[in-house]
């Protein structure tokens, strides 16, 4: 059984609910004294300083949310607590963002007078403080608002798998949803539309037309090639992902496993256990990971891992100090690092006969070889739920639920009749593209948690980031033996090609896009991860 990429960070501080904070909150961190002769550099360094405080702020907040769910007690009042302590950093965070004085440092600036990189890291800076600025404190503390209402409202709709309970404040979310990129769209006269303007918040530089295309040329080619696999008589056998009958996996054995293998590929921070698995940095030396396990699959535990490993190399390997143009460049980059540790090496051949020693001594699987663990694996089957889709799979479910939100947000429908429509328009698209009829709401639209968050435009990065690490393959063939390298445990080099290739250039291209081109003379091409996917699947399932 496969596992989805987990949210990230990033995305879960936006989709749980929270508490608003009701006041302003005065900062005194870094007050800078006014001067009418300052210097554009030196106007330039302060307006730096500015940003870098800023950003410790929000990793003092991330540290907050990792200890409450890794570390504190979980408790009602302990959780009201948190939330009003988290309240009252973000006005903190919140007033310094966006300040008059950052403004008038913006202005002070002489641009030409700054290199290339300190030319990307103002632009970055300055979309930052008039992104923000545009926005109202009255349409900003709704916005919070209405994420923890309209979370509380999707949980009772799914418990109860009724839609109809959700539909209201689904509604509100898209409108909500729509106000605030309306109000962005006035910084960023490029973007065309507001959908375009909620997938720049994800994936900067990459507009809803080109994501279309990508998309529209993979599920062509996977839809048919999906309904091959699956009538090949030769499907591997997937016994050895469970224990046998009347026993488990002990937990303490998988977490023993993924320790040594996380160790092995380069992962030296703290490792923890929480309920959703997650990544948090602190600082290029302090990123930390959590993990789940499950007693009846064992392969859930290890794919997670590995997944929040690929998170966490990025984070740590990020360029100093914490300013906008050391920062990941987008979430698709994001998850082209975890998706390409996860697939492309740990559901690899190389990689279980690399680590078969390990896995049978922690999970007493002595009797099966690594050939028939990778192919338990890799095995497919078609699922309504996307958490639970296998790697050939999953595309089709990002598809669909982008298909539906860039209708709903661009579409010249009431919104309300749109939004009333959405159990409809999910089980049409489920039965087109993987033939599932979806039994209930609960199966169906209410699966997933990033609407109530307001995160629109957040699920094509999932699938960005699958496309970006097959292409990140192609090339890392290039450099080295691949397979031998995975064979022979030497994953260092892979993190120093990823770091030369991806890490070391943080947010100084504009997008996914322009970094590609720049390293590899080329855009994203989805061509090799068709490649990939049917090339791969072909072999296990016995179609060559």
């Amino acid at each position: 059984m496969r596992i989805a990429p987990p949210l990230t960070t990033l995305l879960m501080a936006s989709i749980l609910p929270r508490t608003v904070s009701s006041f302003a909150v005065t900062s005194t961190l870094t007050r800078a004294t006014s001067t009418s002769c300052r210097s554009a550099s030196s106007s330039y360094e302060e307006l730096v300083s500015e940003f870098s405080v800023h950003k410790q702020l929000e990793r003092v907040s991330a540290l907050m949310h990792w200890d409450s769910m890794v570390m504190m007690p979980q408790t009602d009042a302990n959780h009201h607590e948190r939330g009003l302590q988290s309240a009252a950093l973000a006005g903190v965070i919140h007033e310094k963002a966006t300040s008059s004085r950052l403004g008038e440092l913006i202005e002070a600036v002489d641009v030409d007078a700054l290199d290339d990189a300190s030319k990307v890291n103002y632009k970055l800076m300055s979309k930052i403080y008039r992104e923000k600025t545009l926005i109202p404190e009255s349409v900003a503390k709704e916005q919070a608002e209405l994420s923890n209402s309209a979370y509380l409202a999707w949980t009772k709709a799914r418990d109860s798998s009724d839609f109809s309970k959700f539909a209201p404040a689904l509604t509100e979310c898209f409108e909500m949803s729509k106000t605030i990129a309306s109000l962005k769209l006035g910084s960023n006269p490029d973007i065309i539309s507001l959908y375009d303007k909620m997938l720049d918040d994800y994936e900067k530089g990459m507009p809803s037309q080109r994501i279309t295309e990508i998309f529209d040329n993979v599920e062509a080619a996977l839809v048919p090639f999906i309904d091959e696999v699956l009538a090949s008589p030769h499907a591997p056998s997937t016994s050895c992902l469970s224990p046998p009958a009347g026993s488990t996996f002990p937990l303490s054995s998988q977490s023993s496993l993924n320790s040594g293998i996380l160790d092995s590929l380069g992962f030296t921070g703290r490792s923890d256990v929480s309920v959703h698995p997650f990544t948090t940095s602190f600082s290029p030396s302090d990123v930390r990971l959590t993990s789940r396990f499950s007693p009846t699959e064992w392969y859930q535990g290890l794919a997670g891992s590995i997944h929040e490993s690929g998170h966490a190399l990025y984070e740590s390997n990020l360029p100093s100090p914490p300013i906008p143009i050391n920062s990941p460049l987008s979430m698709g980059v994001h998850e082209s690092q975890s998706l390409f540790y996860e697939r492309h090496v740990g559901l690899s051949l190389p990689f279980y006969a690399r680590f078969l020693p390990n896995i049978t001594a922690n999970l007493n699987l002595q009797s099966y070889s690594s050939t028939e663990i990778h192919g338990a694996v890799n095995s497919v089957k078609r699922s309504s739920i996307r958490v639970e889709a296998d790697e050939l799979t999953y595309p089709l479910h990002v598809i669909l639920r982008t298909r539906i939100e860039r209708q709903i947000i661009d579409g010249d429908v009431e919104m309300a009749e749109i939004v009333n429509s959405v159990p409809e328009l999910w089980n049409y698209e489920m039965k087109r593209l993987l033939k599932i009829d979806v039994k209930d709401d609960a199966e169906g639209c209410l699966q997933d948690v990033h609407w109530s968050g307001l995160a629109f435009g957040y699920f094509p990065t999932y699938l960005i980031g699958a496309i970006a690490a097959a292409q990140l393959e192609y090339y890392i063939r290039k450099d080295m033996d691949f397979e031998d390298v995975i064979l022979n445990g030497e994953f260092s080099k892979i993190e120093e090609w990823m770091k030369e290739k991806i890490h070391r250039h943080g947010s100084y291209y504009g997008s996914l896009d322009e970094m590609f081109e720049a390293e590899f003379g080329e855009r994203l091409n989805e061509t090799y991860y068709i490649d990939y996917l049917t090339n791969k699947y072909k072999k296990i399932y016995g179609l060559d």
